[in-house]
Order: C-alpha cells, then sequence, then structure tokens
C-alpha cells in the first residue's frame, strides 16, 4: 500500500502527552509528599484522581488503534494476521519492559544494599511470567511505585492478547463485544467499590474506556451517521464540548469522591475521548490542532518509555536525596526536584527511543503491511 494512504493519527501523540502529565506529577509527588496529611498530601491526592482518568484514555486509545488497524487490516488484505499483531505487540512493548524489570528486580534492591538504606522487599517473580502481577504482587511503600505502571503494561499485553483473538475470530461483532465490555467494566467497578478496594490494577474495570474506543474505531471505519454529524460541529459548539470535556476530565474523579459515581465517570470521559478523535481527525471546525504542536506530538512519541521511566527515575531521586541526608521541606526544593525528574524523564526517553525502540519499530513495520 502506498506510504500516505497509511493509517495515522498525527494529535494522538500530542494527547498522549498531554494524559502524561497529570500521571508524572502524581508518581513523584507520592514519593515526596508526606502521608500524614497536609497541603502537599492533598494535592497528591487531587493529582491522583485526575490521573485516573490519563489511564482511562490511555486504555481507549489502547483499543481505538489496534482495532482500527485491524479492520483497516480486514478492508485491504482480507484477512487478519493474528501472529503479526502479537509480534507487532511483542517488538514494542519489550524493551521498556525489560529495562523496567531488570531494575525492579535487580537494579533497585543492589542499590538499596550497597548505600544501607531501608531494606525492601520485592514482589515474587513468578506472576510476571503468567501475565497476572497486578493480581497477586504486593507493592511495599511508595518506593516501588514502578511496580504500578510496570503492572499497568501487563494489563495492556492481557487486553492485547484477548483482543487479537477478538480481531482475528470475531471482527463481525465487535459492537456487541464492545458493549458487553462496558457492561463488565461496569459492574466491576461496582464490585470493587462494594469491597472498598482499588479498580486501578484490574484489567476488567478499564471495559469502559476500551469499549467506547472499540465503538469509535467501529463508527469512523463505516463513516457512521454520527461520525458525519461530527465532522460539521460548529467551532461554539466545539469549544462548549472541549470545556464540558476537559472538566470532566479533571474534576471527574475527584467529584465522585470514591461513590458509585466512580463507576459511570468513564462513561462520560470516554464519550468526550471519542469525540476528540474524531473532531481532531475529520472536525472542519477546530479552534485547535493538535498535531500542529510539534513538542508535544514528540513527546508524546517517546510517551511510553517516559510512562515507565519515570517512576524509575523519580525514585532513583529520591534514593540520591536520602542517602545525602537530605530533606524536601520547601515547595522551592519540591519544585526543583519535580522540573529535574521530568527533563531526566524526557532525556532517558528520548535516548531509549532512538538507540533501542526505533530499531525494532522499523523492524515491526515489517508485519504491518497496511
Amino acid at each position: 500500500m502506498p506510504r500516505n494512504k497509511r493509517l495515522h493519527f498525527k494529535d494522538i501523540h500530542a494527547l498522549k502527552a498531554l494524559v502524561f502529565i497529570p500521571i508524572y506529577l502524581f508518581c513523584i509527588l507520592s514519593l515526596i509528599s508526606p502521608t500524614n496529611g497536609g497541603a502537599l498530601f492533598e494535592v497528591t491526592t487531587i493529582v491522583g484522581k485526575i490521573s485516573q482518568s490519563s489511564f482511562d484514555f490511555l486504555f481507549f486509545l489502547t483499543a481505538f488503534l489496534v482495532t482500527s488497524h485491524g479492520l483497516r487490516e480486514y478492508k485491504y488484505t482480507d484477512g487478519f494476521s493474528l501472529k503479526n499483531f502479537y509480534l507487532r505487540r511483542i517488538l514494542r512493548l519489550s524493551v521498556v519492559l525489560t529495562l523496567a524489570l531488570i531494575f525492579a528486580f535487580a537494579l533497585h534492591p543492589w542499590l538499596i544494599r550497597i548505600l544501607d538504606l531501608q531494606p525492601m522487599v520485592t514482589p515474587s517473580m513468578e506472576p510476571y511470567f503468567l501475565l497476572i502481577p497486578n493480581y497477586l504482587s504486593n507493592f511495599a511503600g511508595p518506593q516501588m511505585i514502578y511496580f504500578t505502571l510496570i503492572c499497568t503494561v501487563f494489563m495492556f499485553l492481557q487486553f492485547y492478547i484477548f483482543w487479537g483473538i477478538i480481531l482475528r475470530f470475531f471482527h463481525n461483532h465487535l459492537n456487541l463485544i464492545a458493549l458487553i465490555l462496558v457492561g463488565v467494566g461496569l459492574v466491576s467497578r461496582i464490585l470493587h467499590q462494594v469491597n472498598s478496594s482499588d479498580y486501578l490494577m484490574d484489567t476488567l474495570a478499564f471495559g469502559i474506556p476500551i469499549g467506547i474506543g472499540v465503538l469509535t474505531a467501529v463508527a469512523i471505519r463505516n463513516d457512521s451517521a454520527i461520525v458525519v454529524k461530527l465532522k460539521e460541529v460548529s467551532k461554539n459548539a466545539n469549544s462548549f464540548i472541549y470545556i464540558v470535556g476537559c472538566l470532566l476530565f479533571l474534576g471527574g474523579y475527584i467529584l465522585a469522591a470514591n461513590s458509585y459515581l466512580t463507576a459511570v465517570i468513564p462513561l462520560f470521559t470516554g464519550l468526550f475521548f471519542g469525540y476528540v478523535i474524531i473532531e481532531q481527525t475529520f472536525g472542519k471546525n477546530s479552534f485547535v490542532q493538535f498535531k500542529t504542536k510539534k513538542i508535544l506530538t514528540y513527546l508524546g512519541k517517546i510517551s511510553y518509555g517516559m510512562l515507565v521511566y519515570q517512576a524509575i527515575i523519580s525514585v532513583m531521586m529520591t534514593i540520591a536525596i536520602e542517602s545525602l541526608d537530605q530533606k524536601l521541606d520547601s515547595f522551592y526544593m519540591i519544585g526543583i526536584v519535580i522540573v529535574a525528574g521530568f527533563i531526566g524523564t524526557v532525556v532517558v526517553a528520548d535516548i531509549s527511543f532512538k538507540l533501542l525502540e526505533k530499531p525494532l519499530l522499523r523492524i515491526r513495520r515489517e508485519f504491518k503491511k497496511v
């Protein structure tokens, strides 16, 4: 297929960069904020709520992209290669995930021993080989927050394994399956609320954004009537939708306050995510085009590495501070740590992308013919 006909959504990169910010702030603030209250603790809690919307978006986006590419493969090849699908996913995730696991199970414990800091006990490695670490691992303390992000990557792996099978054998029933996933996600979150448990490490709980991502991909592929209408939304209406959607993204989980509303927030934000994808790609009255923001676009390209490396870098920084007997007792110092951590994250992710990930991405193209 000619190169210019390949499926590519440039605006998505910028969106990934934007939703990364709450996740980064929550991870680094969790490491440096006190656990016994205070203004910084409250800020960390608020940012943590916002980061939940970021994870919803990442699952929505993943489902949207893999479904879009799967349907495109069916259109131009009259088939779908499950082997190539899995190979592409492995080539994309393997480098960063392997480096993160090496840090988690080898480098970090070694640093703790060498610097004679507070001992740590890592989770068992077996669940990681079984692809179910999010259910069996036990994370002891904020300095192991990178395990949460590692487990998030495994959650995406679980989804890829499942969704590859769906695309291969049940692609004619995607709308029905997507609606079932929305229902599963809703029930899962309600059950977590009943049990007073955290849904963030339950892949099923993200069925809502996943399902809406699939529905969005199918609607765009079929050029459905609602997609046609959304292309013509006026600039004023478009601005209003963005304002309301951003307020939901930023404040939805804050207002829900651990109530049953947490189960329905992703229904509304998921619809907003779908609107943004359609409007940014096809809209005729956009007041902003994210694909023109080159810095955000590039940060979005390396966002997978940024997502994983940022927690590792933040932990390394706190180890250095602890080993030097320094304290973060002022907002000035906290600000320096946040900025330094972000710069370090971008640098490391950029190096990783150029030297390690990009060569594998070139190989991955051999298994992606459309």
